[in-house]
């Protein structure tokens, strides 16, 4: 399996492909949405993208990251989309997930949580093309299904961690959390209670 990062500073490149060979990956490199598109359906070996969702033309605007997200969802790509966010953009990064994310990484990158990403893509890419291989021998609407609902659960891990990181850096604070998601507080409290997020016994009034 081969790792696409899709990132247009070099710097960051270069550290995260140490990081990832590291690992024992081989790794591929894209500066923009365009080439990083093409070497992904080109290349069925590549089962993990790293995606920074700043991309040129516009680095500052999220829309090519978002546009990358919407493609690979409309070819029903197996490909992991890990997206590489920065910590002040909550909303771009739920966003994010709702269009197909596998998971999120905040910059700068932490090594540990990065080397869990790349490995946690890894068992799930494994696990979903097993499936539809085995799939194969009944009918496609069964497939189909199945593949959904793998889908489904991805996202909602992810959502799950967002909340969670969100909800803590705001010290259990649902306003603020709210307002940094960009959602209203009815929509916060029923995440919390699908995901079960609570503030520690010891912060409740």
């Amino acid at each position: 399996m081969r790792v696409l990062i899709v990132e247009d500073l070099p710097e960051v490149r270069q550290l995260l492909r140490r990081q990832i060979e590291a690992l024992g990956f081989v790794v591929d490199e894209a500066t923009n949405r365009t080439d990083g598109l093409a070497m992904l359906f080109g290349d069925p070996e590549i089962g993990i993208v790293l995606l920074d969702l700043g991309l040129p033309p516009n680095a500052h605007d999220f829309e090519e990251g978002i546009q990358f997200l919407k493609t690979v969802a409309d070819h029903n790509g197996l490909a992991k989309v890990i997206v590489l966010t920065g910590q002040s953009a909550p909303t771009v990064t739920l966003k994010a997930i709702e269009f197909g994310a596998f998971d999120y990484l905040e910059k700068p990158i932490d090594r540990q949580a990065l080397h869990y990403a790349i490995k946690r893509a890894e068992l799930f890419h494994k696990t979903h093309d097993n499936m539809r291989e085995a799939d194969k021998v009944n009918v496609s609407i069964v497939a189909d299904a199945s593949a959904e609902i793998n889908m489904k659960d991805i996202r909602g891990q992810a959502t799950n961690k967002l909340l969670r990181t969100m909800f803590e850096k705001n010290h259990f604070n649902v306003s603020a959390t709210a307002r940094q998601l960009n959602m209203s507080r009815e929509h916060l409290y029923y995440y919390l209670k699908k995901y079960n997020i609570k503030r520690p016994a010891e912060q409740r009034v």
